[in-house]
């Protein structure tokens, strides 16, 4: 049964939660808080002065302030005086809760942070709390007195009436070697009591040795020595009678006690009714599982010693808090660092280039000689070069990427480069974090799991109507001259047995990550954890038209102490692209590497789990349980 914890980190109410309707009014209240008016018709309502209104409403206001700015139990004040002076308004009871609601987060808040380290605090903060709303259920689950003595829940004390024997409180001693009748019937005198011996008791030669005990004790001891048993007939008198079956079963007062034990499941019922019937030898024990009840009827002694049992099993429950935060983080690096050096030249001729720029562009160098832009006596060579490299008009990428004339006149050659050379520095990082955040409550040895990811359908198999076969079969066979294909087709609800209906059955896979922790209270208050982390994911490929999972599984045994972490990472993927060019020859002399250009990209994907335990509740404290004396039964002998 896991239960996520509250009191550490609850959520602080908004400032709109004042609007609350009126049905507030008939919460609990605890005694230092100022009374709320029960919720009554408008007309019964005490007719309130203006003046009383008016003041109400400052009071009112006030407190609003104090609540946004924090100062709970100030507004709380103010939001009573409110009520107290005009109780027709229940916006004024429902923010007087609100303001008692934050007061009590805020402490038990406060009471989190010193557990830790500082205990005494904490339970003052805690107190604190409790004189605010005893009743808040957020506070009985640190009521220490209730979980330090968990009894159970008793519906009915006693179905018949016991009685009970009423010695003398002396003490005395005993040195003797007797008649086992004239041993009780000194011990009964000496304790203020009177005995009657059952008509089949036979008497037997005892020795007593015991010093200063009292009666309970000695009746204990010498029944024990002379195989009786006694059965209380008042308060000062009592049977004295064989110990066996028959007298048992004759004899023995049977009692019957019911035990409400809400939120308890079906098996766990199943193992209180084994430790009564096969440890204790009560018979007569039922269970209810619907109701959480538990009811036990048998002998005194042994119904009492079920009930010290039992309640020393619910004590001994310890129960964990673990902060589980879970952090997806995505990191990105990509760099271009180099020089890029061009990687072909062009040798072409000047004139012919020049030749073809300006007869693309003919009608704009008339335009722009008439306007006087351009002399008229121009060469090719000069228009050319003003429409490349001034009006960025050419597009031969020959003339803008020239850096070298060679030869003169008509057979003047240019060397062009493939491309422009430039350098590259330049690194782009992207990091991305996901969080989960949750808290799970589990008790000593019990499993708590978590999970994050999505559920995915794998279709396993194919359920198919066999009308379509069936009809092939009983094509032409007739009984009593009805087709038996005519009635199928009607039983089966179809026009034709043709068609068929198909069923797919699917099964759902988790995909993401599983954690698994179950935690086990040492007696040195540290935590011993049994972790299991699995992560799966569809590897991408298929097998009969099933995909095919990725799973990655990992198991460990731990200890940690209250409040300490454990970290577990994961790399889930990685990958790293690279892209080089440079020079061919030139990259790889000696001095030139810095002429390669390098364009490389890295992505880590890792899985950041912290886990934090926390002990919620202490159960056991002694080393041992109960000691519970039992006289033994002639069928336990």
């Amino acid at each position: 049964m896991t239960m996520v914890r509250t009191s550490r980190y609850s959520a602080r109410l908004p400032l709109a939660a004042i609007a609350l309707g009126s049905s507030l009014l008939c919460a609990q209240t605890s005694a230092p808080s100022p009374p709320l008016p029960q919720p009554v018709s408008p007309s019964l309502l005490p007719t309130v002065s203006p003046k009383r209104r008016l003041a109400a409403e400052i009071a009112f206001l006030q407190g609003a302030k104090q609540l946004q700015g924090g100062a709970y139990l100030e507004a709380q004040h103010n939001f009573g005086v409110a009520v107290q002076l005009n109780p027709a308004k229940g916006e004024y009871a429902a923010a007087m809760l609100v303001a008692r609601e934050h007061a009590v987060t805020k402490l038990l808040q406060q009471a989190a942070l010193q557990e830790p380290t500082n205990g005494i605090a904490a339970d003052r903060y805690i107190e604190e709390a409790r004189r605010l709303d005893a009743t808040n259920p957020r506070i009985l689950q640190h009521d220490t007195q209730r979980a330090s003595d968990p009894r159970p829940i008793k519906l009915e004390e006693r179905a018949a009436s016991t009685i009970n024997l009423r010695p003398n409180n002396t003490v005395h001693s005993y040195h003797e070697r007797s008649d086992s009748k004239a041993l009780m019937l000194k011990l009964a005198k000496d304790f203020g009591l009177q005995v009657a011996f059952d008509s089949d008791l036979t008497s037997k030669l005892v020795r007593l040795d015991i010093d200063d005990v009292r009666a309970g004790e000695a009746l204990r001891i010498l029944t024990l020595l002379s195989n009786t048993m006694y059965v209380p007939l008042s308060e000062r008198s009592f049977l004295l009678a064989a110990n066996t079956a028959e007298n048992r079963q004759r004899y023995d007062r049977l009692v019957q006690e019911t035990f409400d034990l809400p939120g308890y499941q079906a098996d766990q019922l199943k193992d209180f009714v084994s430790i009564a019937q096969q440890l204790l030898d009560i018979r007569q024990v039922s269970a209810s599982p619907l109701g959480g009840k538990l009811v036990v009827r048998g002998p005194v002694d042994r119904v009492a010693a079920f009930e010290s049992v039992f309640s020393d099993l619910l004590q001994g429950t310890n129960e964990v808090v673990l902060d589980v935060k879970l952090y997806a983080v995505d990191k990105s690096r990509v760099r271009n660092l180099g020089a890029v050096l061009p990687q072909s030249l062009n040798l072409f001729s000047l004139a012919s280039q020049a030749q073809s720029v300006v007869a693309q562009n003919s009608t704009l160098i008339s335009q722009l000689v008439a306007s006087g832009v351009l002399p008229a006596n121009a060469t090719t060579l000069q228009i050319a070069a003003y429409l490349v490299f001034v009006a960025g008009l050419g597009s031969s990428s020959l003339l803008q990427n020239s850096f070298l004339l060679l030869g003169g006149g008509l057979t003047t050659a240019a060397v062009s480069a493939g491309n422009i050379p430039t350098i590259n520095l330049a690194l782009t990082q992207s990091e991305a974090r996901t969080l989960e955040d949750v808290q799970l409550r589990a008790s000593d040895q019990q499993r708590a799991i978590f999970r994050s990811g999505t559920r995915y359908p794998i279709q396993t198999s194919l359920f198919s109507d066999i009308a379509s076969s069936t009809a092939t079969s009983l094509a032409g066979t007739t009984v009593n001259g009805v087709s038996l294909s005519s009635l199928l087709a009607s039983y089966l609800g179809t026009s034709s047995l043709g068609s068929s209906a198909v069923v797919p059955q699917v099964q759902y896979e988790d995909l993401g990550l599983t954690v698994t922790a179950t935690p086990r209270i040492q007696r040195t208050s540290d935590i011993a954890m049994k972790v299991e982390v699995k992560v799966s994911a569809l590897a991408g490929s298929s097998l009969n038209g099933i995909p095919v999972l990725d799973n990655r599984q990992f198991s460990s045994d731990l200890t940690v102490h209250d409040g300490e972490t454990l970290l577990m990472v994961s790399n889930t993927s990685r990958s790293e692209t690279a892209a080089v060019s440079g020079t061919p020859g030139l990259s790889d002399l000696p001095g030139f590497q810095g002429t390669t250009n390098r364009n490389a990209t890295e992505t880590d994907d890792s899985l950041v789990l912290l886990i934090t335990p926390h002990i919620e509740r202490h159960g056991h404290v002694k080393a041992t349980g109960p000691y519970i004396p039992l006289i033994p039964r002639p069928s336990e002998e």
